[in-house]
């Protein structure tokens, strides 16, 4: 496109109150014809804004995924906590990008919608311009604290999480359908150019962005791609499989009412707390596990628990969340069956006040039933750890609790049992 048409783009009522609806809130950035960028912080403060920075040699306009008080105050080099003074939340903004071709990116799109429709999340869905999609949750629909903490001041770990959390959960799901979509493994590893993988992921041939910065940037929708002159053009979850990138040609793009993209519809709570709750159950896996002091040989019956365990089972107020890790640990270290297990979490969240939404039960489930199957079983937290005891009140010791024996201290509640027996 030369100059001309960028400018008759642009000067489109209704691109520019596109653009202008999406900047607001955000620190812009603006790629410029002759390459490079004009200076930052920016932002656009009125419609006329637009056609000035386009006037001036601008072509594509980027924002941040963060929104802020007042983006022009933020200043290169500001510390974490000036940052979080200053933002007032961000939007999760699930970028996918795919070498070997636009169709895989439309399959590792559909994927990631598909999961997050399983949480209740309607999620929007972007063309990126050039090689792929934009999938967006706007601040709306998150969580504002998360685990006591504001979540505008998580950010990018929080959003870095979520980003991961969905794509390990998608990951064999969306393995599959490449292989279907190349015809077979050995077609789908010729797209590697000879390269041998130790593991073979769907990563390897679609990327979807888990590491954002602050003042991470996307390009915002109605934005022109200055690669391939194509318009970051939102489109609905119908037309993600039979989109084509002449569809977000500029002429054809203008002719359309606008689709929306950061659409508040639903709440993605239950998603990021499966996400948090996943990140740490992870993290305790990669650190060295202590051992429990006895691992039964046959089921230990429930009449033989801790104090801590029954509370659980007979459903909580307050750490519900939380409780799914510690009872789902605990029971497989007492050698129940898994579908014993995903028994007894599910009755103890029907007696939870209130319950967890099925969609986060299933979701935790789901995560540690692959754990479960891959050989990989955990201790619950031990009893110091405050955070998933004391912190909702379960921690509750009896005589034994505090006793224990000589040979065994309870300093997790898989003892309990093995010094129950020994005292009778």
């Amino acid at each position: 496109m030369n100059a001309t048409d960028v400018s008759e783009y642009y000067n489109n009522g209704r691109v520019i109150e596109q653009i202008f609806s999406y900047s607001q809130k955000r620190e812009i950035s603006v790629a410029l014809r002759e390459g490079g960028h004009m200076s930052r912080p920016n932002a656009i403060n009125y419609p006329r804004d637009i056609r000035e920075m386009v006037r001036r040699g601008g072509v594509s306009f980027h924002g941040t995924v963060e929104h802020w008080k007042n983006p022009v105050n933020i200043r290169t080099g500001m510390g974490q906590t000036e940052l979080n003074e200053l933002r007032t939340g961000w939007d999760l903004i699930i970028d996918i990008d795919s070498a070997i071709g636009l169709e895989a990116a439309k399959l590792a799109a559909g994927r990631v919608m598909d999961f997050l429709d399983s949480y209740g999340v309607s999620a929007g869905v972007k063309f990126s311009g050039n090689r792929g999609f934009h999938i967006g949750v706007p601040w709306e629909s998150l969580p504002h604290d998360v685990d006591y903490v504001p979540a505008s001041a998580q950010f990018p770990k929080l959003p870095r999480i979520i980003a991961t959390f969905i794509k390990e959960s998608i990951k064999d799901a969306l393995l599959k359908d490449l292989k279907k979509m190349r015809g077979s493994l050995h077609e789908l590893i010729e797209e590697l150019g000879g390269t041998q993988a130790t593991t073979l992921s769907p990563y390897l041939f679609v990327d979807i962005e888990n590491n954002w910065g602050e003042r991470h940037l996307f390009r915002l929708p109605y934005s022109l791609n200055e690669k391939s002159w194509l318009v970051s053009v939102p489109i609905s979850r119908d037309e993600l499989s039979g989109f084509r990138p002449e569809h977000a040609s500029p002429s054809r793009v203008v002719r359309y009412k606008p689709h929306p993209f950061l659409e508040a519809r639903g709440t993605a709570e239950s998603l990021v707390g499966s996400a948090v709750d996943w990140h740490s159950s992870r993290a305790r896996e990669e650190r060295v596990v202590q051992k429990p002091t006895r691992r039964p040989n046959k089921e230990v019956a429930a009449s033989a628990f801790p104090p801590c365990i029954k509370l659980i089972m007979g459903g909580l107020a307050d750490g519900r969340k939380r409780s799914i890790l510690v009872l789902v640990n605990f029971l497989q270290q007492m050698n129940w069956q898994w579908e014993r297990v995903e028994s007894a979490v599910r009755d103890a969240n029907a007696k939870n006040r209130p319950p967890l939404p099925d969609a986060y039960v299933n979701g935790q489930l789901n995560w540690f039933r692959r754990a479960h199957e891959a050989g990989r079983q955990l201790l619950p937290p031990n009893c110091a750890n405050s955070a998933f005891y004391t912190a909702y009140g379960i921690c509750q010791p009896d005589e034994r609790c505090k006793r224990g024996t000589d040979s065994i201290q309870i300093k997790n509640p898989t003892s309990y049992p093995f010094v129950k027996a020994l005292k009778r």
